[in-house]
């Protein structure tokens, strides 16, 4: 029943009775009863009395401690330092220590402080400390197995600050720590795995602040916290795997600032966090996968400012809240299948921002990205891709087009736009050679076509400028070419003119410039006419003209309507 979620609190309302029964080897009998909010009794548990002071002697003669099923009253080793007649910080060796299903309980203090536990294993398995504070500050585990398993904790402060555990395996598997504060300050977790797998840290102050985890997997997965400050400020992870999967942060700030990874891979799938400030800046991922794929972030504020991170993935995660993207050093950030509905933040200010791929394959933009096409480098950040297709870069350029276009930076738009028609394009020649081989007959020369009326004359209607020169160009292009039928061959094509006097020679190559302005301009002011095989080539210059200053209209338009 202890275990129970709907019992999370229940130490704080229990009942001793002590009655002269033996029980589990032990003289004394130790009743507890425990009550929930509305003083009904929820639980009745038993365990034979130990006095301290018993096991105070046992520690003077070396012996095993064992406190299986034990109930022990203000157990405390500065008590013991005091009776003893020593330092305040002496060591106290505790051998082959074993406390499981016991319950330590206090008027004030149960004191593990300086503690050293020497055996291949401590166990305080399924043990319950009462309330009041819990005091293991300075203990040295020794290289040994620890088991926390199912141990739980009172209202008080629970202390395991500047603890040292060993190379052994260390767990807290569903742990509860209570109401109190949980401080694990500059504790050292060695080589071994560690487990803090459905522990529950209660609504107080948990904080790992300085804590180093060496070669073993670390675990939190389906942990529980409450809503105190969550703070894994400067924590130094060694190379095994970090696991936060399905971690519940509930509502209070939460701090991994400063945190160190090393190379191992860091999942915080599904988790969830609450609403208050989520510190994830100057972070050092390492080389590995840093993994929030369908995390929910709450409400508040995201920052990942000046972090370093390999590949990190926010895939299919909805992003509610404001996110500081800005990396100090970003291989590959995955955003797709996202969706954004406040701000993704990833434009430079006063720090460089350095992120050299990111995907946003299906991403659904209801707010807003803040990012530049030029400083943001966007252009590679896409083409970069290797795992993704080009209809898929297509959509990604058409997502950050619109989202370009509802940050008023229609410069970056008109980028973004280019990109996706030019992905579009390439796309559906892929796509026409796939079906059939025979398809490159026509595929080719439509492809070439549209590449250069569409792309190379005024790419795609967003530079107006350059239909202008191409228009130049075009003219200038077909007086070359009036000029050099006229001269070459005459009998088959020629410039003429109305007025003999102004008949067209070799000497006068810029009349068929002229000539091919007014033609392109479609002003026709009857001067020059042409013969031959000019004629269908002049008709087709009044096309080219009417069309270039239609597309020159559009464009200009545009820009100037923005």
């Amino acid at each position: 029943m202890l275990g129970s979620p709907l019992h999370e609190n229940l130490l704080l309302r229990y009942h001793v009775a002590i009655e002269d029964k033996p029980v589990f080897g032990r003289d004394k009998l130790a009743i507890i009863s425990f009550y929930d909010d509305t003083n009904k009794r929820v639980a009745v548990l038993r365990f034979g009395v130990v006095e301290a002071k018993e096991i105070y002697k046992w520690i003077d003669e070396g012996q095993e401690i064992n406190l299986n099923n034990a109930y022990v009253m203000n157990f405390s080793l500065k008590e013991y330092r005091v009776e003893r007649g020593l330092d305040d910080e002496a060591v106290v060796t505790l051998h082959d220590f074993s406390a499981k299903k016991a319950l330590f309980d206090c008027e004030m203090e149960t004191d593990f402080s300086f503690a050293v536990f020497e055996g291949p294993k401590t166990n305080f398995e399924a043990v319950i400390f009462g309330n009041g504070f819990v005091n293991f500050t300075g203990s040295d585990f020794g290289h040994g197995d620890v088991n926390f398993k199912k141990a739980k904790f009172g209202s008080g402060t629970s202390s395991f600050r500047s603890v040292k555990f060993g190379d052994g395996d260390v767990t807290f598997n569903n742990a509860n720590f209570g109401t109190g504060d949980l401080n694990f300050v500059d504790a050292n977790f060695s080589n071994g795995n560690v487990d803090f797998k459905n522990t529950y840290f209660g609504n107080g102050t948990v904080d790992f602040k300085f804590a180093k985890f060496a070669a073993g997997d670390v675990s939190f997965e389906r942990a529980a916290f409450g809503s105190g400050k969550k703070d894994f400020k400067n924590v130094e992870f060694g190379g095994g795997k970090i696991d936060f999967r399905r971690v519940d942060f509930n509502n209070g700030d939460v701090s991994f600032e400063g945190v160190e990874f090393g190379d191992g891979r860091v999942t915080y799938r599904n988790a969830t966090f609450g609403d208050g400030k989520k510190n994830f800046e100057q972070i050092d991922f390492g080389s590995g996968l840093a993994q929030f794929d369908l995390v929910q972030f709450g409400a508040g504020t995201v920052s990942f400012r000046k972090t370093r991170v390999h590949h990190i993935s926010f895939a299919s995660c909805p992003l509610n809240c404001f996110m500081d993207l800005r990396f100090a050093s970003c291989d590959r950030i995955d955003l797709n299948s996202t969706i954004v509905r406040d701000i993704l933040d990833m434009l430079p200010v006063d720090e460089v921002v350095v992120i050299k791929q990111m995907n946003v394959v299906d991403m659904r933009i209801l707010g807003r990205i803040f990012l530049n096409w030029r400083d943001n480098n966007v252009h590679d950040l896409i083409y970069s891709q290797e795992d993704t297709t080009i209809h898929q870069k297509a959509e990604q350029f058409r997502v950050l087009k619109e989202n370009f276009r509802n940050n008023g930076q229609y410069m970056d738009e008109d980028e973004a736009y280019v990109e996706f028609k030019r992905c579009e394009a390439d796309g559906q020649l892929k796509d026409a050679l796939h079906k059939n081989k025979w398809n490159a007959l026509w595929a080719y020369p439509n492809y070439y076509f549209q590449r250069y009326v569409f792309d190379i004359v005024g790419r795609f209607g967003t530079d107006p400028v350059r239909v202008l020169l191409n228009a130049n160009i075009t003219v200038f292009l077909f007086g070359i070419l009036y000029f050099l039928v006229s001269i070459t061959i005459p009998e088959y094509g020629q410039i003429a003119s109305t007025l003999p006097a102004e008949l067209l020679s070799t000497g006068h190559f810029m009349n068929y410039v002229y000539y091919s302005a007014i033609t392109f301009f479609t002003i026709g002011y009857g001067e020059y006419f042409p013969y031959g095989v000019l004629k269908p080539l002049a008709a087709f210059e009044g096309f080219s003209g009417v069309f270039l200053m239609s597309y020159f209209t559009v464009a200009f338009v545009r820009k100037i309507l923005r």
